[in-house]
């Protein structure tokens, strides 16, 4: 919003990116309960307001901008460090490159960016489910119909420890937490163990490599 209202980016060559951001925004705001504080959902919005406002200069634009957030709290992220984005948003970025005829890979985009805003408000329980989700959405990819197939026969020998592992212990893990009824007590689950982000790295970069 600063870089367009203070001469530095155009509407036209920013306001794709700047939707997508709004939205991830918003959704953020409304998971914390908070009300986000910008309702231009589109910068040519922005842009009829201040020119109604008649805001003529750059610093009068400026400053409105950082009104609107400087009293926003960011909810806290966690400690561990690299820990806020449990899968890293460049190998996200890569596998929106992807173009193939044979799998749609809308879906897990999604369930990547949806882990990490799980993972980063400390919703360790959807975490644990959304890696469970992943993993069984994605066998076809290699031609498989579960992943137990997949950590079982594809690729390398290092690439089928960590694809076991994935299977394993996140599998196990996950399932207490869907399948366990209530009980007298219970343990909710911390960052650590659900963090299964390594070995799920590892498989994102080889459905990229595959299907690029």
């Amino acid at each position: 919003m600063t870089d367009v209202a203070t001469g530095q980016a155009k509407i036209q060559d920013t306001n794709d990116e700047y939707k997508k951001l709004f939205r991830e925004l918003d959704d953020i705001f409304s998971n914390t309960n908070q009300k986000n504080p910008n309702s231009f959902s589109d910068l040519w919005e922005f842009y009829s307001f201040w020119k109604k406002k008649k805001m003529g200069t750059y610093a009068e634009r400026r400053s409105y901008v950082i009104e609107l957030y400087k009293n926003i709290k960011p909810k806290k992220q966690i400690a561990k460090s690299g820990a806020y984005n449990f899968v890293n948003q460049n190998r996200i970025k890569e596998l929106k490159t992807i173009k193939n005829d044979n799998y749609d890979i809308t879906k897990l985009i999604r369930f990547c960016e949806e882990l990490n805003t799980a993972f980063s408000l400390e919703n360790f329980l959807s975490t644990a489910m959304l890696v469970r989700a992943i993993a069984d959405h994605i066998p076809p990819i290699f031609g498989k119909t579960s992943f137990t197939e997949v950590a079982n026969n594809h690729g390398s020998k290092s690439f089928k420890e960590s694809m076991k592992n994935l299977d394993n212990s996140s599998r196990k893990i996950s399932d207490s937490h869907l399948h366990t009824q209530i009980r007298k007590k219970e343990v909710l689950p911390n960052s650590n163990q659900v963090d299964f982000s390594n070995d799920l790295d590892v498989l994102l970069a080889e459905i990229y490599r595959v299907l690029k």
